[in-house]
This record gives C-alpha cells, sequence and structure tokens, in this order.
C-alpha cells in the first residue's frame, strides 16, 4: 500500500468496513465521502501546516501535526509553514521564536478533530 509518508496523500482503502473501524478507533478521520482526510500526524486537505524537506512535501493538520511528521520521518532538516508563520528545523531542532496554542484540551480534540 502507498503510504502518506511516501505520496505525501493519502492511500486508497477501498475497504469500505475497514476504514469505518479505524475511524471508530480515532486511527484515521475520514471526510464526507468516506475517505481519509487525516491519518494523523499527515493530513489529505491543504489547510493546515505545509512541510517541505529533500524536495518533498506533506500536510499536517496544524503546526502539532506538521512537527509530528518531521519527527515521524526523521527529518533532520524541514520548514513548516502555516497561516503566514514559519518554523525551521535544523539538524533536528525546531528554530524559531514562533510559539502555539492549543484552546482546546486535549481529551476533547475528537469532538471535532478536523477543526481542533
Amino acid at each position: 500500500m502507498v503510504s502518506f509518508a511516501e505520496t505525501g496523500g493519502p492511500p486508497v482503502i477501498e475497504d469500505v468496513e475497514t476504514l469505518t473501524a479505524l475511524a471508530e478507533k480515532h486511527v484515521v478521520a475520514l471526510d464526507e465521502g468516506g475517505e481519509i482526510l487525516m491519518a494523523h500526524p499527515f493530513a489529505a486537505h491543504r489547510d493546515g501546516t505545509r512541510v517541505e524537506a529533500g524536495g518533498r512535501t506533506w500536510w499536517g493538520n496544524c503546526a502539532w501535526d506538521g512537527l509530528g511528521i518531521v519527527a515521524s520521518l526523521g527529518l533532520r532538516d524541514a520548514a513548516l509553514r502555516a497561516n503566514g508563520v514559519e518554523l525551521q528545523v535544523r539538524d533536528g531542532e525546531p528554530h524559531s521564536d514562533a510559539c502555539f496554542h492549543i484552546a482546546v484540551r486535549a481529551a476533547r480534540w475528537w469532538e471535532d478533530i478536523v477543526h481542533t
């Protein structure tokens, strides 16, 4: 199966029962059409944080997911961009004076994971 890590886009899984089970366990978030919208830290949409490294691009739902992409792929150098804010990762360490705030407690994220 082709993965987010390989292509930057979601894998195609035609087994609706499997996708539904994964969504119920909060492994993935599905869009209205039943396709994978997010498999944290990766996102299929282009409204969140863009991660660029080595000529490749991935998307995360938010800055936290962008850092998760960097960590999960073992990226040593990357640029993260969201809402006009840029964060550089060099030698595996973030370099920026930017900070972000998560207003919703983690225990409530899945109530509306797409907009949290």
